[in-house]
Protein backbone atom coordinates (compact mmCIF):
# COMPACT_ATOMS: atom_id res chain seq x y z
CA UNK A 1 0.00 0.00 0.00
CA UNK A 2 0.99 3.33 -0.65
CA UNK A 3 1.52 6.50 1.35
CA UNK A 4 -1.32 8.53 2.30
CA UNK A 5 -1.41 11.86 3.08
CA UNK A 6 -2.53 12.34 7.03
CA UNK A 7 -4.94 14.81 7.71
CA UNK A 8 -6.74 15.60 11.07
CA UNK A 9 -10.09 18.13 11.72
CA UNK A 10 -12.10 18.61 14.94
CA UNK A 11 -15.53 19.75 14.27
CA UNK A 12 -15.84 21.30 17.33
CA UNK A 13 -13.05 24.15 16.49
CA UNK A 14 -14.74 24.26 12.56
CA UNK A 15 -18.25 25.00 14.49
CA UNK A 16 -16.31 27.67 16.74
CA UNK A 17 -14.77 29.47 13.88
CA UNK A 18 -18.18 29.74 12.00
CA UNK A 19 -19.48 31.73 15.04
CA UNK A 20 -18.07 34.19 13.86
CA UNK A 21 -17.64 33.79 9.40
CA UNK A 22 -20.20 32.08 7.32
CA UNK A 23 -17.52 30.44 5.53
CA UNK A 24 -13.96 28.32 6.17
CA UNK A 25 -11.29 26.77 3.20
CA UNK A 26 -9.82 23.69 4.23
CA UNK A 27 -6.75 25.08 3.31
CA UNK A 28 -7.19 27.01 6.72
CA UNK A 29 -7.72 23.70 8.91
CA UNK A 30 -5.26 21.45 7.12
CA UNK A 31 -2.42 24.02 5.08
CA UNK A 32 -2.02 22.96 1.36
CA UNK A 33 -4.28 20.35 -0.02
CA UNK A 34 -5.04 21.22 -3.44
CA UNK A 35 -2.69 18.00 -4.47
CA UNK A 36 -5.65 16.49 -2.35
CA UNK A 37 -8.62 17.81 -3.56
CA UNK A 38 -9.26 18.53 -6.54
CA UNK A 39 -12.12 21.04 -7.03
CA UNK A 40 -12.95 24.70 -6.84
CA UNK A 41 -14.34 24.67 -3.78
CA UNK A 42 -13.45 22.45 -0.59
CA UNK A 43 -14.62 24.25 2.99
CA UNK A 44 -16.93 24.33 5.61
CA UNK A 45 -20.10 26.43 5.61
CA UNK A 46 -22.40 27.66 8.31
CA UNK A 47 -25.93 26.96 7.90
CA UNK A 48 -26.68 27.71 11.64
CA UNK A 49 -25.17 28.77 15.02
CA UNK A 50 -25.13 24.65 15.60
CA UNK A 51 -24.75 23.39 11.91
CA UNK A 52 -22.71 23.59 9.64
CA UNK A 53 -22.66 22.06 5.89
CA UNK A 54 -19.76 20.60 3.93
CA UNK A 55 -20.13 19.94 -0.05
CA UNK A 56 -18.22 16.67 -1.65
CA UNK A 57 -17.14 17.41 -5.18
CA UNK A 58 -13.81 16.55 -5.58
CA UNK A 59 -11.46 14.07 -7.02
CA UNK A 60 -8.74 12.72 -4.71
CA UNK A 61 -5.48 13.79 -6.09
CA UNK A 62 -3.77 11.64 -4.02
CA UNK A 63 -4.59 8.73 -1.35
CA UNK A 64 -5.30 10.23 2.49
CA UNK A 65 -6.21 9.72 5.63
CA UNK A 66 -8.82 11.43 7.97
CA UNK A 67 -9.30 11.49 11.00
CA UNK A 68 -12.11 13.26 12.76
CA UNK A 69 -12.47 14.75 16.49
CA UNK A 70 -17.28 15.03 16.78
CA UNK A 71 -17.77 15.75 20.82
CA UNK A 72 -21.28 15.21 20.71
CA UNK A 73 -22.02 16.52 17.17
CA UNK A 74 -23.99 14.24 14.22
CA UNK A 75 -23.17 14.15 11.51
CA UNK A 76 -25.31 13.46 8.35
CA UNK A 77 -23.81 12.62 5.36
CA UNK A 78 -25.40 11.91 2.14
CA UNK A 79 -23.08 10.47 -0.56
CA UNK A 80 -24.30 10.07 -4.13
CA UNK A 81 -20.77 8.88 -5.65
CA UNK A 82 -17.58 7.35 -4.87
CA UNK A 83 -16.45 5.27 -1.84
CA UNK A 84 -14.32 4.94 1.17
CA UNK A 85 -13.96 3.05 4.05
CA UNK A 86 -14.27 4.51 7.99
CA UNK A 87 -13.28 3.29 10.91
CA UNK A 88 -15.20 3.93 14.14
CA UNK A 89 -14.00 2.30 17.22
CA UNK A 90 -13.17 -1.20 16.33
CA UNK A 91 -16.01 -0.75 13.52
CA UNK A 92 -14.48 -0.73 9.63
CA UNK A 93 -17.34 -0.12 7.07
CA UNK A 94 -17.31 1.02 3.64
CA UNK A 95 -19.14 4.27 2.46
CA UNK A 96 -20.75 4.31 -1.07
CA UNK A 97 -22.44 5.62 -3.43
CA UNK A 98 -26.42 6.02 -3.38
CA UNK A 99 -26.15 5.60 0.57
CA UNK A 100 -27.36 8.13 3.48
CA UNK A 101 -25.47 7.67 7.18
CA UNK A 102 -25.95 9.36 10.51
CA UNK A 103 -23.07 9.36 12.71
CA UNK A 104 -22.12 10.31 16.35
CA UNK A 105 -19.01 9.07 17.38
CA UNK A 106 -16.38 11.05 19.03
CA UNK A 107 -13.80 9.99 16.22
CA UNK A 108 -13.34 8.33 13.24
CA UNK A 109 -10.73 7.74 10.53
CA UNK A 110 -11.45 7.61 7.06
CA UNK A 111 -9.32 6.37 4.22
CA UNK A 112 -9.75 7.65 0.48
CA UNK A 113 -7.63 6.19 -2.77
CA UNK A 114 -6.13 8.49 -4.72
CA UNK A 115 -8.56 8.55 -7.88
CA UNK A 116 -11.55 8.66 -5.85
CA UNK A 117 -14.42 11.11 -6.87
CA UNK A 118 -16.77 11.90 -3.96
CA UNK A 119 -19.85 13.51 -4.66
CA UNK A 120 -22.44 14.44 -1.73
CA UNK A 121 -23.29 16.26 1.57
CA UNK A 122 -21.97 16.35 4.87
CA UNK A 123 -24.07 18.12 7.23
CA UNK A 124 -22.82 18.43 10.81
CA UNK A 125 -25.31 19.39 13.74
CA UNK A 126 -25.45 19.75 17.62
CA UNK A 127 -26.83 16.55 18.99
CA UNK A 128 -29.39 18.72 21.22
CA UNK A 129 -30.21 20.97 18.51
CA UNK A 130 -31.44 18.15 16.20
CA UNK A 131 -33.87 17.45 19.36
CA UNK A 132 -34.69 20.50 20.32
CA UNK A 133 -34.74 22.80 17.76
CA UNK A 134 -35.83 20.96 14.77
CA UNK A 135 -38.16 18.30 16.84
CA UNK A 136 -36.50 15.16 15.95
CA UNK A 137 -38.10 11.93 17.90
CA UNK A 138 -36.30 8.70 18.85
CA UNK A 139 -39.27 6.58 19.99
CA UNK A 140 -39.07 4.77 16.13
CA UNK A 141 -35.33 4.16 16.34
CA UNK A 142 -33.79 1.08 16.43
CA UNK A 143 -32.40 0.53 20.00
CA UNK A 144 -28.72 -0.19 18.54
CA UNK A 145 -28.88 2.99 17.17
CA UNK A 146 -30.74 5.59 19.23
CA UNK A 147 -27.72 6.68 21.09
CA UNK A 148 -26.86 8.26 18.12
CA UNK A 149 -28.96 10.74 19.54
CA UNK A 150 -29.55 10.02 22.80
CA UNK A 151 -25.78 9.84 24.26
CA UNK A 152 -22.97 12.16 23.98
CA UNK A 153 -20.73 8.84 23.11
CA UNK A 154 -22.88 8.15 20.17
CA UNK A 155 -22.43 4.39 18.57
CA UNK A 156 -19.37 2.84 16.84
CA UNK A 157 -21.73 2.27 13.82
CA UNK A 158 -23.69 3.79 11.51
CA UNK A 159 -27.74 4.71 11.12
CA UNK A 160 -28.58 3.87 7.52
CA UNK A 161 -31.48 5.48 6.08
CA UNK A 162 -33.21 4.87 2.89
CA UNK A 163 -32.02 7.41 0.12
CA UNK A 164 -35.46 9.35 -0.76
CA UNK A 165 -36.14 11.59 -4.42
CA UNK A 166 -36.82 14.95 -2.10
CA UNK A 167 -32.97 13.84 -0.46
CA UNK A 168 -31.43 13.37 -3.97
CA UNK A 169 -33.12 16.71 -5.67
CA UNK A 170 -31.89 18.76 -2.89
CA UNK A 171 -28.63 17.46 -2.90
CA UNK A 172 -28.16 17.57 -6.64
CA UNK A 173 -29.73 21.19 -6.37
CA UNK A 174 -26.76 22.34 -4.19
CA UNK A 175 -24.00 20.00 -6.05
CA UNK A 176 -25.11 21.94 -9.04
CA UNK A 177 -25.15 25.97 -7.89
CA UNK A 178 -23.38 27.82 -10.15
CA UNK A 179 -24.45 30.91 -7.75
CA UNK A 180 -21.51 33.42 -6.55
CA UNK A 181 -20.91 34.78 -3.65
CA UNK A 182 -23.18 35.89 -1.33
CA UNK A 183 -26.23 34.52 -3.21
CA UNK A 184 -24.12 31.10 -3.07
CA UNK A 185 -24.49 31.61 0.33
CA UNK A 186 -27.70 32.39 1.07
CA UNK A 187 -28.51 29.41 -1.35
CA UNK A 188 -26.40 26.88 0.49
CA UNK A 189 -27.85 27.53 4.16
CA UNK A 190 -31.43 27.60 2.33
CA UNK A 191 -30.85 24.22 1.03
CA UNK A 192 -29.41 23.14 4.25
CA UNK A 193 -31.75 23.55 6.18
CA UNK A 194 -34.08 22.24 3.86
CA UNK A 195 -32.18 18.86 3.82
CA UNK A 196 -32.03 18.46 7.79
CA UNK A 197 -35.86 18.94 7.86
CA UNK A 198 -36.28 16.45 5.15
CA UNK A 199 -34.01 13.66 7.19
CA UNK A 200 -35.21 14.77 10.26
CA UNK A 201 -38.99 13.96 8.82
CA UNK A 202 -37.63 10.90 7.56
CA UNK A 203 -36.42 9.44 10.67
CA UNK A 204 -39.64 10.68 12.89
CA UNK A 205 -41.69 9.11 10.19
CA UNK A 206 -39.87 5.69 11.28
CA UNK A 207 -41.99 2.77 11.31
CA UNK A 208 -42.86 1.41 15.05
CA UNK A 209 -40.75 -1.47 13.99
CA UNK A 210 -37.80 -0.03 12.84
CA UNK A 211 -37.64 -1.03 9.09
CA UNK A 212 -35.00 0.79 7.23
CA UNK A 213 -34.47 -1.60 4.83
CA UNK A 214 -34.97 0.51 1.53
CA UNK A 215 -32.06 -0.95 -1.49
CA UNK A 216 -31.85 -1.42 -4.89
CA UNK A 217 -34.96 -1.13 -6.83
CA UNK A 218 -36.07 1.33 -4.14
CA UNK A 219 -32.72 3.47 -4.27
CA UNK A 220 -32.03 3.12 -8.59
CA UNK A 221 -35.97 4.55 -8.97
CA UNK A 222 -35.13 7.61 -6.10
CA UNK A 223 -32.16 8.18 -8.94
CA UNK A 224 -34.42 7.72 -12.21
CA UNK A 225 -36.85 10.12 -10.44
CA UNK A 226 -33.78 12.22 -9.74
CA UNK A 227 -32.44 12.56 -13.07
CA UNK A 228 -36.16 13.21 -14.82
CA UNK A 229 -35.81 16.21 -12.70
CA UNK A 230 -32.47 17.02 -13.49
CA UNK A 231 -33.80 17.59 -17.33
CA UNK A 232 -36.99 19.06 -16.71
CA UNK A 233 -35.11 21.64 -14.46
CA UNK A 234 -32.39 22.16 -17.06
CA UNK A 235 -33.98 21.82 -20.49
CA UNK A 236 -32.28 24.91 -21.55
CA UNK A 237 -28.98 22.92 -21.34
CA UNK A 238 -29.52 19.52 -20.99
CA UNK A 239 -26.91 17.49 -19.39
CA UNK A 240 -25.15 14.46 -21.42
CA UNK A 241 -25.33 10.73 -19.65
CA UNK A 242 -21.85 10.78 -18.68
CA UNK A 243 -22.80 14.26 -16.72
CA UNK A 244 -26.09 12.90 -15.60
CA UNK A 245 -24.71 9.17 -14.22
CA UNK A 246 -21.82 11.26 -12.25
CA UNK A 247 -24.73 12.99 -10.51
CA UNK A 248 -27.08 10.68 -9.43
CA UNK A 249 -25.19 8.15 -8.66
CA UNK A 250 -26.10 5.55 -11.46
CA UNK A 251 -23.80 3.63 -14.15
CA UNK A 252 -24.78 4.23 -17.84
CA UNK A 253 -26.63 0.72 -18.18
CA UNK A 254 -29.04 1.11 -14.73
CA UNK A 255 -29.65 4.95 -15.89
CA UNK A 256 -30.43 3.98 -19.51
CA UNK A 257 -32.65 0.45 -18.19
CA UNK A 258 -34.10 2.77 -15.79
CA UNK A 259 -35.74 5.53 -17.89
CA UNK A 260 -36.96 2.92 -20.29
CA UNK A 261 -38.62 0.84 -17.41
CA UNK A 262 -40.29 4.03 -15.57
CA UNK A 263 -40.73 6.32 -18.82
CA UNK A 264 -40.75 4.10 -21.73
CA UNK A 265 -38.17 5.88 -23.23
CA UNK A 266 -34.13 6.51 -23.30
CA UNK A 267 -32.43 9.53 -20.82
CA UNK A 268 -31.77 11.59 -24.18
CA UNK A 269 -35.18 11.09 -25.44
CA UNK A 270 -36.55 12.10 -22.03
CA UNK A 271 -34.25 15.00 -21.79
CA UNK A 272 -35.39 16.16 -25.10
CA UNK A 273 -39.27 15.68 -24.83
CA UNK A 274 -38.63 17.95 -21.36
CA UNK A 275 -37.06 20.72 -23.72
CA UNK A 276 -39.47 20.56 -26.35
CA UNK A 277 -42.38 20.77 -23.75
CA UNK A 278 -40.80 23.79 -21.88
CA UNK A 279 -40.48 25.61 -25.47
CA UNK A 280 -44.16 24.64 -26.35
CA UNK A 281 -44.98 26.29 -22.81
CA UNK A 282 -43.36 29.07 -23.60
CA UNK A 283 -44.70 29.83 -26.78
CA UNK A 284 -48.29 29.24 -25.34
CA UNK A 285 -48.14 32.41 -23.41
CA UNK A 286 -47.30 34.48 -26.10
CA UNK A 287 -45.20 36.95 -24.14
CA UNK A 288 -41.76 36.26 -26.46
CA UNK A 289 -40.58 35.42 -30.11
CA UNK A 290 -40.11 32.09 -31.45
CA UNK A 291 -36.14 33.35 -31.56
CA UNK A 292 -35.67 33.96 -27.48
CA UNK A 293 -37.77 30.67 -26.73
CA UNK A 294 -35.30 29.06 -28.88
CA UNK A 295 -32.19 30.86 -27.07
CA UNK A 296 -33.56 30.20 -24.15
CA UNK A 297 -33.58 26.39 -24.62
CA UNK A 298 -30.19 26.47 -25.92
CA UNK A 299 -30.73 26.21 -29.64
CA UNK A 300 -27.89 28.06 -31.51
CA UNK A 301 -30.93 29.81 -33.49
CA UNK A 302 -34.25 30.14 -34.87
CA UNK A 303 -33.57 27.26 -37.72
CA UNK A 304 -32.50 24.41 -35.42
CA UNK A 305 -34.70 25.18 -32.85
CA UNK A 306 -37.93 24.73 -35.81
CA UNK A 307 -36.25 22.17 -36.99
CA UNK A 308 -36.35 19.89 -33.50
CA UNK A 309 -40.38 21.46 -32.47
CA UNK A 310 -41.43 20.26 -36.51
CA UNK A 311 -39.56 16.78 -35.68
CA UNK A 312 -41.81 16.62 -32.27
CA UNK A 313 -44.54 18.01 -32.57
CA UNK A 314 -45.58 18.10 -36.60
CA UNK A 315 -45.73 21.13 -37.09
CA UNK A 316 -43.78 24.65 -37.32
CA UNK A 317 -43.42 26.77 -33.56
CA UNK A 318 -45.82 29.13 -33.20
CA UNK A 319 -46.71 31.63 -30.58
CA UNK A 320 -50.03 31.44 -31.30
CA UNK A 321 -52.10 28.35 -30.10
CA UNK A 322 -52.80 25.70 -32.33
CA UNK A 323 -55.90 24.63 -33.35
Amino acid sequence: MGMRRLLQLDFRTIQSELGARHFIPSSELLGSVDDVFKTKEHGYRRIDQATFLHILNFEAGEAYSLAIARADLVCIQLTIAGTYSRNMGDRIASVGRNSLQITNYPSSASDTAAGTRLRGILIVCERQHLLNHFGLRTEHIPPIHRPIFTSRMGAPHALNLPMSLANLVIADQMLSCRYSEPLRGVFMRAKGLELVCEIVSQINALPAQGALAMVGASLKHAAIRTAAEIYRREPHNPPTIAQLTKRVGLNRNDLTAGFKETFGVTPHAYGHIARMEEAERLLRTGEISISEVARRMGYEGYSSFARAYHAHFGRAPSTKPST
